[in-house]
């Protein structure tokens, strides 16, 4: 781009700015959007529980000039993207993010069991994954807001630990990690102030970067969560009439109207 980028949009993808059929991939009018505002200083980055893996595999479906400048992963991985359209770790931040994961594992890991049987008794369960990344639990939607309340139980006594989620599944995490820790990180080495930074999600996962801590541009498609509506209410920022991509689109456009008419 040549040039110091003026605006960083942060985007979560389910529910927010991707498609699923043909494949999984970015909404290609979210995708266009930004392309066009690209040699108008506003840079985007993917900040996503999903893998880092997955996150690579969208953004490889890109052409170089239409990539996130980062991928923000997991509430904790930060990657910038390469000269060539890859994506490198940025090691000394990852790292550290990899320990403090550890050392929750290492006290929580050997309760998984007894967790997953109290679970799986409790509720519907409809998948649980308990390994070495991540302790994650879906149910039904009536039985999530119960799920997260027991899953919060369970952790009471672990210094450390919370409870986090987005529409489908609730999971547990270090109490550090959060989409607004990594998204401000990003935006420091950018050297691109909180009111220059626009956020967008739709799960409560996204809501620390939606309470206008980090960003003071925010904003939410209609399908979001009633927490997220709530707190993008409360920092002033805009709920859309649309949902998920052209929700998002539209919220973009309300913050980049100077930016687009140049």
């Amino acid at each position: 781009m040549g040039q110091k980028p003026l605006y960083l949009v942060s985007l979560d993808l389910d529910g927010t700015s991707v498609r699923y059929e043909p494949r999984l991939e970015m909404h290609p009018d979210v995708v266009l959007f930004l392309e066009m505002l690209r040699n108008r200083g506003v840079v985007w980055v993917m900040n996503s529980d999903r893998y880092t893996d997955t996150m690579a595999d969208i953004a490889g479906l890109l052409e170089i000039e239409q990539k996130p400048i980062a991928l923000l992963s997991c509430q904790r991985f930060i990657h910038f993207m390469n000269g060539d359209g890859t994506y490198q770790p940025l090691h000394e931040w990852n790292n550290e993010q990899m320990r403090l994961h550890a050392q929750l594992w290492h006290i929580i890991q050997p309760r998984f069991p007894a967790w997953k049987a109290i679970i799986e008794r409790e509720f519907t369960v409809l998948e649980c994954v308990a390994n070495d990344l991540v302790f994650a639990c879906m149910a039904p939607p009536e039985q999530t807001p119960q799920l997260r309340q027991r899953l919060q139980k369970l952790i009471q006594d672990v210094p450390n630990a919370q409870v986090s989620g987005n529409h489908d599944w609730s999971f547990i995490l270090h109490a550090s990690f959060s989409k607004a820790r990594v998204l401000q990180r990003c935006a420091a080495l950018l050297g691109i102030p909180r009111e220059r930074i626009i956020a967008i999600g739709d799960g409560i996962n996204d809501i620390s970067m939606l309470n206008g801590s980090v960003a003071q541009c925010v904003g939410c498609p209609s399908n979001a969560s009633p927490e997220v509506i709530a707190a993008v209410k409360e920092a002033g920022g805009i709920v859309a009439d649309a949902a998920e991509a052209e929700g998002t689109i539209s919220v973009l456009r309300h913050y980049l109207k100077s930016v687009i008419t140049l």
